[in-house]
């Protein structure tokens, strides 16, 4: 997608959502924690690493892996704004400040990475929506070598026709798709990537 056209719909979209995310940050600081943006980071383009910004859905503590459903970190209203894609919000001012793009390869830790060929995935910016977040979207469940055989996908065939469908499918997924029955337990991957390195 043309960096000109991203610039203008992040701006956009940034104004017409501003009352969502303000609601998403006071649900957030009231009933999960404080304070209610939650940041990490991420590795982007050319494999530099940056400050990836989300509203906080779960509370505070140990990571274990378990991304999405963690009885002990994740409450109603955390699920409310996963499953609505509100705790998403910032990532459109990342498109806008040059750090994420609408379309591309999932952000991740360089931790997740590991031992792993991503020279393609690099080529390109981070993306909000993407083959491997669809994935996620619709079948709960993504391993990182998945992962990157769907960024590469998508790095090998992209345009803008091809980022137009993936927005589109995207949005068609979040409003009509069934919430994911996710493992407790979380992937492989992400279990290994919560475990404290020195154990």
């Amino acid at each position: 997608m043309p960096r000109f056209v991203e610039i203008i719909a992040a701006a956009v979209l940034l104004i017409i959502t501003l009352p969502l995310a303000l609601t998403a940050l006071l649900i957030s600081a009231l009933f999960i924690g404080f304070p209610p943006f939650y940041s990490s980071k991420r590795t982007g383009r050319n494999g530099v690493e940056y400050t990836h910004w989300k509203i906080r859905s779960m509370k505070s503590g140990k990571e274990t892996g378990r991304v999405f459903f963690e009885s002990a970190r994740i409450n109603l209203w955390g699920r409310l704004l996963r499953r609505l894609h509100l705790d998403e919000l910032p990532e459109l001012y990342l498109i806008l400040a040059g750090r994420m793009s609408f379309v591309g390869p999932r952000p991740l830790p360089q931790k997740l990475l590991e031992g792993l060929d991503t020279a393609t995935r690099e080529t390109v910016r981070p993306g909000w929506s993407g083959p491997a977040q669809l994935w996620l979207l619709r079948k709960g469940k993504l391993n990182k070598r998945l992962q990157i055989k769907l960024d590469t996908h998508y790095v090998n065939r992209r345009s803008f026709c091809y980022d137009l469908k993936i927005i589109t499918a995207t949005i068609t997924g979040v409003f009509t798709s069934k919430p994911a029955d996710l493992t407790p337990n979380g992937s492989p991957d992400r279990i290994l990537f919560g475990k404290d390195p020195g154990s």
